[in-house]
């Protein structure tokens, strides 16, 4: 039976070693998306900033609010997607700039769940050794390992107390 649990123990850790492996592609996956999401974004901008530059000294701003005084519905709508698309390249610029400077911690705290899900379901298991994959895959392997281990030992208490009450109980 000892040697089943240690077998046990040691495939709880494997699986912990495989997905912290995988930690680190998926961070580089992210900021690779959330990079060519910018990228895209500021794409289609640039028409609009070229327009700003040349008429308003460069003030997108003020070319969206020369949109919106125009008295057409049309062109009052395209104010509106203009600025929707200037404030989504802001919002990109600025998360890659925090990307950039600690990439763990901004895919795990950000609110971009739409670049993450995108992320997710095109995201394949890579193995990738490099410093970083190794010590995210000792951690994750550590973690799962005393998880289950205290998962065990928590069943087995709860299953040696009912024991001892039904048998408490029967005398």
């Amino acid at each position: 039976m000892s040697k089943l649990l240690d077998y046990i123990r040691l495939s709880f850790f494997a699986c912990g070693l495989l997905l912290g492996v995988q930690i680190p592609a998926f961070v580089s996956d992210f900021g690779q998306a959330l990079s060519a999401q910018l990228i895209e974004a500021n794409n289609a901008v640039a028409p609009f900033k070229s327009d700003a530059t040349k008429y308003f000294n460069n003030d997108l701003n003020k070319l969206i609010k020369h949109y919106q005084n125009i008295d057409d519905e049309i062109v009052n709508k395209g104010a509106s997607n203009i600025s929707t698309l200037y404030e989504r390249q802001q919002d990109l610029q600025i998360a890659v700039n925090r990307f950039e400077k600690s990439p763990y911690i901004f895919t795990m705290i950000n609110g971009m769940s739409d670049i993450k899900q995108q992320v997710w379901q095109r995201f394949e298991g890579q193995i990738i050794l490099k410093k970083d994959s190794i010590i995210a895959a000792i951690v994750a392997a550590i973690i799962v390992a005393l998880l289950a281990e205290l998962t065990g030992y928590l069943f087995l208490t709860g299953v040696k107390r009912s024991f001892k009450r039904l048998f408490a109980a029967q005398k």
